[in-house]
C-alpha cells in the first residue's frame, strides 16, 4: 500500500495573529490563499499566495495575517525527502522559503486534489508534494538570498494590490516607490521572484477568478474591469485544474450543498399547498375541472363574451 503523506488544510481569519511557538517535528507549508507576515528567528518573511516555507523542529516563528486572511497546506515531509533535500545542498537548519512562480500552479493542483475522493487521489496528491520538494530544493536557497523586502519594495507591492486592474506603466509603480525603473524592476523580481509585469498579471487573474465565482456579474463587466486576457488565462487554468469553467464549477458546488435543503422544504411547501387548498369531491374530479378551484391561469369569474348574431 502507498504511503500518505500527513498533510491539512489550514484557515485563519482576517488580522489574526499567532503567539511565538515551535513544533515538535519539521513541516512544509505552502499558501493557496491569502497572505502573512511570519517572523522566525531573528528576521521577517513576508508570504503570499504560493509561497512555499520549511519550519525545522524547535525553532520559535509566530504569524500576523493580513486583511483577507490566509489558507495554507501544512504537511509533514518523510524523512527521506529531508534527507535528500540535504543532500542536494539545501541549508534546511536556516529555514529556507521560496516564492517561486510554479509553486502557485502545485498549490492550486494539491488543493483541488485534496477535495478529490476518488480511488487515485491519494496517488496525486503524493505525486504533486514531490514536485513540490523537487521545485522546492531547486530554489532552497532562497531563505538565505532574500531577505526581508525593504519597505520602499513592500509599498510598491500594495500599490499593485490597490490598483491591480488599472493600466499602470512601470514608471508610475517606480514613483510610487520612490525608486529608479531599472532599480524597482531588478529588486523586485529578486525579491518576489517574478517581474513587475507577471506580478500584475497574475492579480488581474485573481481577481477575475474572484468576480466570476459570482453569478450576479456579468462577464462582459469583468472584461471591462480586469481585461479580457485575464478571463481566458482564467478560464484555461481552470479548466485544465477541474476540468470545467470557473462559474460552472461554482454553481456545481452550491447546488451540491443545496441538495439536501431542496429535499427536506420542497415537500413541506407540496404539503402547506395541499392543506390550503379544501379537497373537491370525488365526483367533481371525475365529472371535470372544480368550478370553485379553476386550473392555473384561468379567473373564476371569468365570463364567456357573448357571442354576436350575425345580421339578416
Amino acid at each position: 500500500m502507498l504511503a500518505q503523506t500527513d498533510l491539512r488544510i489550514c484557515r485563519y481569519k482576517k488580522l489574526q495573529s499567532m503567539a511565538p511557538h515551535a513544533h515538535d517535528e519539521a513541516s512544509m507549508g505552502i499558501v493557496v490563499h491569502g497572505g502573512f507576515l511570519e517572523r522566525i528567528g531573528n528576521g521577517e518573511r513576508d508570504y503570499g499566495r504560493g509561497h512555499v516555507a520549511f519550519v525545522p523542529a524547535g525553532v520559535m516563528h509566530s504569524q500576523l495575517f493580513g486583511a483577507a486572511g490566509a489558507r495554507q497546506i501544512i504537511f509533514r515531509p518523510p524523512n527521506s525527502w529531508l534527507d535528500y533535500l540535504a543532500d542536494c545542498g539545501t541549508k534546511l537548519a536556516d529555514a529556507p522559503h521560496s516564492g517561486a512562480p510554479p509553486f502557485r500552479h502545485l498549490a492550486d493542483r494539491l488543493f483541488a486534489e485534496m477535495h478529490n475522493n476518488d480511488g487515485f487521489s491519494a496517488v496525486a496528491r503524493e505525486g504533486i508534494l514531490l514536485e513540490i520538494v523537487a521545485a522546492f530544493g531547486r530554489t532552497g536557497i532562497a531563505g538565505a538570498a532574500r531577505a526581508t523586502p525593504p519597505p520602499w519594495l513592500r509599498a510598491a507591492r500594495d500599490f499593485l494590490h490597490d490598483n491591480a486592474c488599472a493600466p499602470l506603466s512601470l514608471a508610475e509603480i517606480a514613483r510610487a516607490a520612490g525608486r529608479h525603473e531599472i532599480h524597482l524592476a531588478r529588486e523586485f523580481r529578486r525579491y518576489y521572484g517574478v517581474s513587475v509585469g507577471t506580478y500584475a498579471r497574475q492579480l488581474r487573474v485573481e481577481k477575475a477568478a474572484r468576480l466570476l465565482a459570482m453569478s450576479m456579474i456579468g462577464i462582459s463587466a469583468i472584461a471591462l474591469d480586469c481585461g479580457s486576457a485575464a478571463i481566458l488565462i482564467c478560464a484555461a487554468h481552470s479548466r485544465h485544474i477541474s476540468g470545467s469553467r470557473p462559474r460552472s464549477t461554482v454553481r456545481r458546488e452550491k447546488f451540491s450543498r443545496a441538495d439536501s435543503t431542496l429535499t427536506q422544504v420542497l415537500p413541506f411547501r407540496a404539503e402547506r399547498l395541499r392543506r390550503s387548498r379544501p379537497a373537491c369531491s370525488t365526483a367533481g374530479r371525475a365529472s371535470g375541472p372544480c368550478k370553485a378551484h379553476p386550473r392555473p391561469g384561468r379567473s373564476a369569474n371569468r365570463r364567456a363574451a357573448p357571442r354576436l348574431k350575425r345580421a339578416g
